[in-house]
């Protein structure tokens, strides 16, 4: 009898572990999304989404890690890192033949300013000066270069420093050395504070999308409902944006540095209206980023939106919600 009693124990056993759900299925897989920083309105979606528990609503374990430009397009390419939450350089990438795509624009408008030594007050200031730049072909490169073009210069009258991300290039800015920059807010806005000069505003030279959602190809073959939900967690955060303005101006204050009452109120008046509540772009600004970059890069080849985006993972991420 006691081998018969033994053997109906483990049968037992078998039979509660194959009934018990898996320990915490989706989440054990950990979900890298790379960043240039954690700080201004660009990366903005991504850390409330992390902080708020909106990727963790969804069953997924993502993890914002901070990295270079450069980086994060390479790390999406060879599939070390899973998402990127930048944009213009993966318009670039996906042109050049690399096997990325776009699936979800964070903000439809840019909020870059470039701003300039005190000294520097105007853009044609510049020539011979030190410009510093995320990495070459990114959006802040593209930006500047469409800047001295409208006001006759060209990228030669200047010379490109890359340094990485806005919060890098800010203390670049501050320590003296390179004379401008494209920055975000906060970044913009403490320079003013400090002395240095606010000369133009992208958005007032040409709209273009400045955040989104990037991945590998093979993810959007492979792994496609996960793709999903991470687009429903940005589009509930961006929500978050827009009816937590109190939660907002004390993040500012509190993980930006952002002290005076009345720059965190402008600011948020200024960043809230250019994040996309559906994930996307318009088909206007599409055409401009592409041109923006094609231009900056220096390259003839044709490319139309789907060459660099798939919006079907962002149009069924907003209709679920809506549902």
């Amino acid at each position: 009898m006691r081998p018969v009693r033994i053997l109906v124990s483990i049968l037992f056993a078998l039979a509660a572990f194959v009934a018990l759900p898996p320990a915490s299925g989706a989440q054990d897989k950990k979900i890298t999304l790379g960043l240039t920083t954690r700080t201004g309105s660009n990366s903005l979606p991504f850390v409330i989404a992390e902080e708020k528990g909106f990727f963790k609503g969804e069953g997924l374990n993502a993890v914002v890690v901070v990295m270079q430009n450069q980086v994060v397009v390479t790390g999406v390419a060879s599939k070390n890192v899973d998402y990127g939450g930048t944009f213009s350089n993966f318009v670039g990438a996906a042109i050049a033949g690399l096997p990325v795509k776009i699936v979800m624009s964070v903000m439809d408008g840019s909020d870059h300013v470039l701003v300039t030594a005190p000294g520097i007050k105007r853009v044609e200031d510049l020539k011979g000066k030190i410009v510093g730049i995320s990495s070459f072909g990114g959006t802040p490169h593209s930006e500047v270069i469409t800047i001295l073009r409208k006001h006759g210069m060209t990228e030669k009258d200047v010379t490109f420093l890359q340094i990485g991300g806005s919060s890098a290039r800010y203390q670049s800015l501050e320590a003296g050395n390179i004379q401008a920059a494209m920055l975000v807010p906060p970044f913009n806005k403490i320079g003013r504070q400090k002395g240095f000069n606010e000369i133009v505003s992208f958005n007032d030279v040409l709209k273009i999308p400045l955040g989104g959602l990037a991945t590998h190809i093979d993810k959007t073959k492979e792994s496609p409902g996960e793709i999903v939900k991470m687009i429903r967690a940005l589009i509930k955060s961006v929500d978050y944006i827009h009816n937590r303005k109190a939660d907002i101006l004390a993040l500012m204050e509190k993980s930006w540095g952002v002290k005076d009452t009345e720059v965190r109120e402008a600011m948020y008046r200024d960043l809230v209206g250019l994040y996309s509540r559906n994930g996307v772009a318009p088909d206007d600004v599409m055409k401009n980023v592409i041109q923006l970059v094609q231009e900056g890069r220096k390259t003839k080849t044709a490319a139309t939106i789907s060459d660099v985006a798939d919006w079907s993972y962002a149009k069924k991420a907003s209709e679920e919600l809506k549902r």
